[in-house]
């Protein structure tokens, strides 16, 4: 049955990682190419969230993304979803929403949908998340999860209960040094660990509830990338995939498999401009035995977000 997984952290995330990733880790070489000859970076000497830490104003970010896939290597993807990712970002503050539902032949299928929100701190290291509250509806269950952080503790609360929480579970440390699905992407757009020679340098440490796992990015190339709702210079960074914890115990020879059927795994991030955050505008993976996976951006906007003062600022921060 043809669904998108809400555990995707393009939470748009909210499905082509978790998709292609659930394969294995991405280490071949990839066939996503600029639509010009790959130029150098013109690399930002000011870190995306260095500009929202010291300006009067945030960033408001709406993307709207439709998932193509196919039933099989070799065959055309056809649409099986639409996700909208929103975020609002102020100097101490963020928050970030997004919707996904299955569409085209999918929907004939699956009744799936999903909303996914999340809050938190901006802070000079980087996003600090705090609650972040998934529901997942497959048209036959409708789980809800809820991750909490505290001080010296991650509180997590899922209905229905998943039969098990792999095996090994998360621990506690692994918990706390993680973010939800799209707390992580958002970080990875304001590069707190991006470098002059790398600006899609950074790790994304993911827990969803229940799975822990790594996103490395690494720079591949600068170019021009002309397709759907973003023409202009982009930044095309691999993507290796990492399991920590949380998932089925498998054995050496199935995790053999899973590394060998991945091809590649590649996401490409808009280059807004110096300092600004670098909007994920394309996400794909290709799978010996699925095809290529693909989640486009189709439409989006990237504003400026006013506000009143600091008073405005710590009115909105998230709450316990």
């Amino acid at each position: 049955m043809l669904k998108l997984n809400a555990r995707f952290p393009i939470g748009l995330t909210s499905s082509l990682v978790a998709i292609a990733a659930s394969v294995g880790a991405a280490t071949a070489e990839d066939d996503v190419t600029a639509s010009s000859a790959p130029s150098e970076p013109g690399l930002n000497a000011i870190r995306p969230i260095d500009s929202i830490l010291a300006g009067d104003e945030g960033r408001r970010i709406e993307v709207n993304m439709s998932g193509y896939a196919a039933l099989a290597s070799g065959l055309p993807q056809f649409l099986v979803g639409r996700a909208s990712f929103q975020a609002e970002l102020k100097p101490d503050t963020y928050l970030i929403r997004t919707r996904a539902r299955t569409a085209g032949i999918a929907a004939w299928f699956s009744d799936y949908s999903s909303w996914l929100d999340a809050s938190g701190y901006v802070t000079a290291d980087g996003l600090k998340p705090q609650l972040y509250k998934a529901n997942d509806d497959d048209g036959k269950k409708n789980r809800k999860v809820t991750v909490e952080h505290q001080d010296e503790d991650v509180r997590v609360e899922i209905i229905p209960e998943f039969g098990d929480l792999g095996d090994p579970a998360a621990t506690l440390e692994q918990k706390l040094e993680a973010m939800d699905p799209l707390s992580a992407l958002m970080n990875l757009a304001l590069g707190p660990d991006a470098t002059e020679d790398d600006p899609c340098r950074g790790t994304a440490r993911v827990f969803d509830g229940k799975q822990r796992y790594n996103l490395h990015l690494s720079l591949r190339f600068h170019g021009d990338f002309q397709e759907g709702a973003w023409n202009g210079p982009a930044y095309f960074c691999k993507v290796e995939y990492e399991q920590v914890a949380g998932f089925k115990k498998k054995t050496d020879e199935e995790l053999a498999r899973e590394r060998a059927d991945l091809k590649w795994l590649v996401m490409v991030l808009a280059d807004m401009g110096p300092g600004e955050a670098r909007v994920p505008v394309k996400i794909e993976g290709r799978s010996k035995k699925r095809g290529k996976i693909t989640l486009l951006a189709k439409e989006m906007s990237y504003e400026p977000l006013e506000l009143l003062d600091r008073a405005d600022i710590n009115r909105d921060a998230p709450k316990g």
